[in-house]
């Protein structure tokens, strides 16, 4: 985790992106078919991620797991 006093690592939509689909696809695999949409920080906000795709898993399941993947990896990252 970064210290406050250093800058986080920016990384490109499709770095974050790929890295949230590698995390949701091994710790579960009803999550392989998922797609993730890197959101840019808007209204104060920051960046943020949203998962599609088909079926009750990805609805359910890979959509609560996505907001834990995303809170860890903005910790350590900034949107380029």
């Amino acid at each position: 985790m970064p210290s406050d006093s250093y800058p986080k690592v920016r990384k490109s939509a499709t770095d974050l992106k790929v890295m949230i689909e590698e995390k949701l696809r091994r710790d579960h695999p009803a999550c392989r078919y998922a797609e993730v949409i890197i959101s840019p920080p808007a209204g104060g906000l920051p960046w943020s991620a949203s998962v599609f795709g088909e079926g009750p898993a990805i609805d359910q399941e890979c959509r609560r797991r996505i907001d834990g993947i995303v809170a860890q990896l903005r910790e350590e990252y900034d949107l380029a």
